[in-house]
């Protein structure tokens, strides 16, 4: 009796990562602090390749850009992407724009939407005038 149900429990754990996978990989584009796309493929279990740009097209304002890639742990609810900065200086200590990691929570909406939220670090990936904070679409979300 309790072989079959921990079979079944097993089965139903193992099934649900491809679920989450097919759901949240994909491309995500929308706006925010510039206008942002975000690619996440799934390589195994919860982890992702993770990439985001940003970009604000230039006006009589400065234009501003950039990017950022690598990988992330995540789960049905979203997760914290963390990138070291290359130009980090630990002697220096921690200081507004000498963050030794950029961070950038994810966070997928009840209604389909994922919300990226830059928490620190992170300028060194873009300009001052834009960011990687914003609430994007999946391009499968019109279908």
């Amino acid at each position: 009796m309790l072989r079959p149900t921990l079979a079944a429990l097993l089965l139903s754990i193992l099934g649900a990562v491809p679920t989450l996978a097919q759901e949240h990989q994909g491309h995500w584009f929308g706006e925010g602090e510039g206008e942002i796309t975000l690619d996440l493929t799934h390589i195994e279990s919860d982890i992702y390749a993770i990439s985001i740009s940003t970009v604000v097209p230039i006006s009589d304002m400065a234009g501003c850009g950039g990017g950022i890639d690598g990988e992330v742990i995540l789960d049905s609810k979203g997760g914290n992407f963390f990138v070291e900065n290359e130009d980090y200086d630990p002697g220096q200590g921690e200081t507004g724009l000498n963050r030794r990691y950029c961070e950038i929570s994810l966070t997928f909406n009840e209604d389909g939407t994922l919300t990226t939220e830059e928490q620190t670090g992170c300028l060194y990936y873009h300009g001052a005038a834009c960011g990687f904070s914003g609430v994007l679409q999946h391009d499968a979300a019109g279908i």
